[in-house]
């Protein structure tokens, strides 16, 4: 693929086999003009030439920064980095650039490290007009090109194996013979896809063009998938037989070590990383995997970045964490079966402690406990030094051994083209980064089964010298390639290699691996203070998450009347509903939290809302909640926030509605609590919280603000509560405080205060009245309140344009709140005679289409004595918006569909399939090309229309067997379950993973690929040498595991007897979802052999297109009289020399 430019208008061009993909930005819009054209349009001639003379491998999708447009493609990758079959190759990118589409000023440019642009050599600094700041997107093309990025042009990377099937067909040919067709992208596990945000509208782009139009972007290569994590090859012999690993991270929660942990509100984890161990072994006609998954611990739960001993903290009630922890679990067994939990976290260390009990907890309310076993193996306990070191790992196979023995692993019998078994469950491995002991606890597990494995396929079981060596070998390279998986993994979540690798290796720890542990945590320690907020930025950035990131539109006429026509007609799928939200604040002056002492009911419950429904949100904000001096801010009781929030919890539940706490912010001096009713946690999602000190310029937390976000439905809140600096004359100082925290407040994916619908700020403020004591106090008595108010220093600060400009407060008819002798409601008499005023306020700003924020009463509670301020409440009422999404999609296809039906226009197109014999056969008939007629195309307004045209012939196309096979899904219920007879309770139940490619409504925008077709009969010379019948993988035998239900691989050898020379698999089947699981049993009854027809011709004499078709669905009749391995004349790879026995 090449990459031309025009230059005007400025078209950028993707120029591939037989065609290309232009791409242009329209003049003041950001919508992006894609056409497809054919090669013969895209020519010198025609005004284009070479913007980069490097091969282009492929093209990311389009993506906005800073104003412009750019389209990312991949200009340097080191090819077959791995090949898990013989006709599948990985490559991995480690150069990417970005062009854009509407400015020529970074074309023809060198870059240096830091993505300035440097003077051509030769040429005069001055004379070279180039420009002199770093290139937009230099950090997004820094990340992609680290070398975590992967791609395949030939296969769906994203998939694992027993689920994307395998081509005989394609093993027997080789890599190479024939040009593979790459499945489309539609069909992708878009959790894997990291570049899913740049290819969104390019993808929905495609679906909108007609089946010819499609499968030319596909065969030209135009939109790659990228994932990221690892994949590697290493061959073992000359006979092809190779280990690979291939791990794909997830980019639902992805960000670095510190600023993404436990769980978010979708059920998505951070760290999660699917890794696939296959094992090619043609010179015994088999293939193995086995899948294995991590992620980090699916709670609500938080670690600060300080150096020694970062804090972790559990930011969600156990009640509020279950539905989420529940969906978590769902998707998992959704999409691997059953699941057995493998929790290495520590039991002596009080942090990891924490939320190992929380994982616990959630596990044993779990809604699919039926479907889940949890194991806990303390890795640190039982690998010291004293307990035989890393070697220790190994002890905990028999904590697992009846799991992996029910699970097994994916069997494929080449020579009899079957599928033996398939993997029917997954081990989940964490530990508190999912880093350095889960990989290797999962290369422990994996090493088991390829023990097993090899002991089956060796003639003595692994107890000859020979072939203790041999195996010996093929582990030694195991680890190896599991060691560099550890690494590659460790590099995206940490910047580092993987702590134990030495070990992982060598099988042994030295001082020289035990310094270089130590050289590793040290880096990290930098990594996360200095680089990892930027790296985060840069992620959020390329994945969409970032706050200002948007989608950049294609041009499409019809997309445009849709989207109109859907903002005219919003109230068909969109609904509003008025919730209640109570926010308070209190400054506690240092009061202790003891429950039983403390009622604060007639401020949460006041008597004004005691007539209405409960809040449903309720947000209170804590000031001081410990003594503002120094021993106490450099010593803060870091327990007191959860000592209050078990206080607030008692009260609040205390009434007829039960509230669950959702998210705790806090710093030193000060908490947020977010409470919401139970009955509406499920519809609030996005919770995030975020602190800013502001304290002796923002390095102590005596001063500063906490904040938490989130959204209710689609509409979006900020509460922020905070503590400003003191003093009378202090006002500069409390405005620096406002101006640090809105500008430096940010929340997770770039959020800021004002990115929000409705933003509540509430705290002591501590702006003060501008009178003396006495005469302050004579108007308080007398209630002249308008006085005192037209000389408060916040109304006075909001007219100037002073700090909080653009926020609003509600009138003000209660008395001061600051500052009363504690345990009574009498102002200051101390010697100090503060003048009484009201430092505690709320209050609330509101987007300008979002004039829907009401306040229904502002008040303070003088009766409660507790400290020397009083407390402070409001009650807003607010219309939250709530859009059914599915509603929404159906009327936008409706209306689409309308639109087609209303309009029937025909048009010029964009795309000549004259130029390609692999999309149409007709010849061409002028020498501009006939142009076929594309009905989604015209509908588009892409063309011009000219004159109508009529439908191309397309000559009759043939039903190509590409030999894909793929296992028959799984019954609909899995439930049952077993008794295990040595110990009398219930085993882990069993549950296929789901049918490749199955329906996923949510991830395709096309209907999935239909079943592949009958198998028919390979001949000619392979690719790979055909052994002789060899013994069976252990548990591959007619005795199922579990009665009436088994087909797992397990570690039993007294139950795998040797296959008979004489047995062949059944035939395959063509795929129905009313068939059983495939189980390895083989009755002698469907013994077969070879379908032969009398009157068919012998394969050697037919061509490529005469080749027997795909056989009908029904089952093929008894075949006899053929042989299991074809007669072929053998070549001199073939010969081995003889071997003593």
């Amino acid at each position: 693929m090449k990459l031309l430019y025009k230059e005007n208008p400025r078209t950028i061009a993707l120029y591939s086999d037989t065609h290309s993909l232009l791409l242009r930005q329209q003049k003041k819009s950001s919508k992006v003009s894609v056409e497809i054209a054919t090669n013969n349009q895209v020519t010198r001639e025609n005004g284009y030439r070479a913007l980069i003379k490097r091969e282009v491998f492929g093209c990311l999708g389009l993506i906005h920064v800073d104003h412009q447009v750019f389209v990312s493609i991949i200009t340097g990758a080191a090819l077959n980095i791995a090949n898990p079959l013989n006709y599948e190759t990985v490559d991995k990118i480690f150069a990417v650039d970005f062009i854009s589409l509407a400015s020529d000023e970074w074309d023809f440019v060198n870059f240096d490290t830091n993505g300035v642009p440097v003077p051509v050599a030769g040429a005069e600094e001055d004379s070279v007009d180039y420009p002199r700041a770093p290139h937009p997107c230099h950090d997004l093309k820094k990340l992609l090109s680290n070398g975590s990025f992967y791609f395949s042009n030939d296969f769906d990377l994203t998939s694992l194996l027993q689920n994307r099937g395998i081509s005989n067909t394609k093993l027997f040919e080789g890599a190479g013979v024939s040009k593979p067709r790459r499945p489309a992208v539609e069909h992708y596990r878009r959790e894997y896809m990291w570049n899913s945000f740049l290819m969104e509208e390019l993808i929905q782009f495609k679906s909108n063009l007609d089946p010819y139009a499609q499968e030319a972007v596909d065969d030209n290569r135009f939109l790659t998938t990228v994932i990221r994590g690892f994949a590697k090859t290493i061959p073992l012999n000359s006979s092809q037989d190779s280990l690979t690993i291939i791990s794909k991270q997830s980019w639902r929660r992805a960000g670095t070590r510190f600023n993404v942990r436990g769980i978010d509100d979708d059920g998505h984890v951070a760290n999660f990383v699917e890794t696939e161990f296959i094992y090619f072994h043609p010179s015994q006609s088999s293939i193995f995997s086995f899948t294995q998954i991590r992620g980090s611990v699916p709670t609500f739960w938080e670690q600060d970045s300080s150096l020694m001993n970062p804090k972790i903290t559990l930011t969600r009630s156990l009640e509020a964490t279950q539905p989420i922890f529940n969906k978590h679990f769902k998707e998992i067994c959704e999409n691997y079966g059953v699941c057995h939990i493998v929790n290495l976290l520590s039991m002596t260390k009080p942090a990891e402690v924490a939320v190992s009990n929380r994982y616990k907890e959630l596990y044993k309310h779990a809604e699919r406990k039926e479907e889940i076993s949890y194991t806990e193996f303390d890795f640190h306990s039982e690998t010291k030094p004293s307990s035989g070191g890393f070697a220790g790992a190994t002890k905990i196979l028999p904590l697992l051994h009846s799991s992996q023995e029910q699970f097994g692993w994916f069997v494929y019998d080449i020579e009899q083209e079957e599928v033996v078994t398939r993997q029917d469950g997954i081990f989940r491995t964490n530990c508190l980064d999912c880093l350095d002991r889960t990989n290797l606890i999962q290369q422990v597990l994996c090493q088991n089964v390829l023990d097993h494995i090899l002991k089956n396929q060796s003639a003595s079981y692994g107890n000859s010298y020979r072939d203790r060596y041999a195996m010996e070998d093929i582990i030694v390279r195991h680890n190896s390639l599991w060691a560099d998986n550890g690494d590659a993994i460790s590099q995206i979540y940490t910047g580092t290699n993987a702590l134990k690798s030495s070990f992982s290796r060598s099988g042994k720890m030295n001082i020289a691996g035990a310094l270089s542990d130590v050289t590793k945590s040290v880096s990290r320690m930098y990594q996360n203070t200095f680089v990892d907020g930027k790296k985060q930025y840069t992620m959020d950035l390329l994945l969409g998450k970032e706050a200002r990131s948007r989608y950049v539109k294609i041009f499409d006429p019809i997309n445009d009347y849709v989207n109109e026509q859907l903002k005219n007609q919003s109230n068909v799928f969109t609904t509003w509903n008025d919730i209640t939200v109570f926010v308070g604040t209190y400054n506690l002056n240092a009061l202790e939290p003891d429950s039983d002492q403390i009622d604060l009911t007639s401020w949460l419950f006041p008597p004004e809302n005691m007539e209405s429904e409960f809040p449903d949100i309720f947000a209170i904000g804590l000031q001081e909640l410990i003594e503002l001096n120094a021993g106490s801010i450099l010593n803060a009781d870091g327990s007191k926030p959860l000592k209050w929030a078990k206080v607030l919890n008692e009260q609040l539940n205390s009434q007829k509605e039960q509230y669950l706490l959702l998210r705790t912010e806090s710093i030193a001096s000060m908490s947020l609590f977010l409470f919401v009713k139970k009955s509406q946690v499920h519809n609030v999602t996005q919770v995030a919280g975020s602190s800013k000190k502001t304290g002796l310029g923002g390095i102590t937390a005596n001063k500063g603000a906490c904040a938490v976000r989130f959204e209710f439905g689609s509409t979006s809140f900020a509460m922020i509560t905070s503590h400003l600096a003191a003093g009378t004359t202090a006002v500069v100082e409390r405005f620096n405080d406002y101006s640090t925290i809105m500008q430096g407040l940010t929340f997770t994916r770039g959020y800021t205060i004002k990115d929000h619908d409705h933003v509540l700020w509430f705290g002591d403020l501590n702006y003060r009245i501008a009178l003396p004591n006495e005469h302050c106090r004579s108007l308080i008595e007398s209630g002249a309140f308008d006085e005192l108010l037209a000389l408060d220093q916040l109304n006075d600060e909001i007219t100037q344009k002073g700090a909080f400009h653009g926020f609003k407060e509600g009138a003000i008819k209660f008395y001061p709140t600051y500052k009363f002798d504690k345990g009574t409601s009498e102002y200051d008499s101390s010697e100090k005679q503060r003048v009484p005023s009201w430092t505690d306020r709320i209050l609330h700003m509101t987007a300008k289409d979002k004039q829907n924020l009401k306040l229904l009463n502002y008040n303070s509670v003088m009766d409660i004595v507790l400290s020397d301020h009083k407390p402070v409440y409001a009650t807003y009422n607010s219309k939250v918006e709530f859009i059914d999404k599915d509603k929404k999609m159906k009327m936008a296809k409706s209306l689409y569909d309308g639109y087609k039906t209303e309009h029937p226009i025909s048009s010029d197109n964009l795309l000549d399939l004259s130029a390609t014999t692999s999309v149409s056969s007709r010849e061409t008939e002028s020498t501009n090309g006939t142009d076929f007629t594309s009905d989604t195309l015209s509908d588009m307004h892409l063309l011009d229309i000219k004159k109508d045209h009529s439908p191309p012939s397309v000559s009759p196309r043939k039903p190509v067997n590409n030999g894909l096979r793929r296992v028959p899904p799984p019954p609909s219920s899995r439930r049952s379950v077993t008794t295990d007879m040595t110990t009398g309770k219930a085993t882990l139940p069993r549950k296929l993973p789901p049918n490749p490619y199955s329906n996923d409504t949510t991830n395709s925008l096309t209907a999935p690929p239909p079943p592949p077709p009958a198998r028919k009969i390979n001949s000619g010379s392979l690719a790979i040498p055909t052994p002789a019948v060899v013994n069976p993988p252990i548990g591959f035998s007619s005795a199922p595991l579990i009665p009436s239900r088994s087909n797992s691989a397990t570690p039993n050898r007294a139950m795998s007897p040797t296959m008979s020379p004489g047995k062949v698999l059944p035939p395959a089947k063509t795929m129905s979802p009313q068939l059983s699981p495939m189980v390895p049993s083989k009755p002698t009854t469907l013994t077969a052999t070879k379908i032969k027809h009398e009157d068919a011709k012998s394969e050697s004499d037919l061509t490529h297109d005469d080749k027997p078709k795909a056989s009908a669905p029904s089952p093929p009749p008894r075949r006899v009289g053929a042989s299991v391995t074809p007669d072929l004349p053998k070549s001199i790879s073939d010969w081995k020399p003889l071997v003593p026995k």
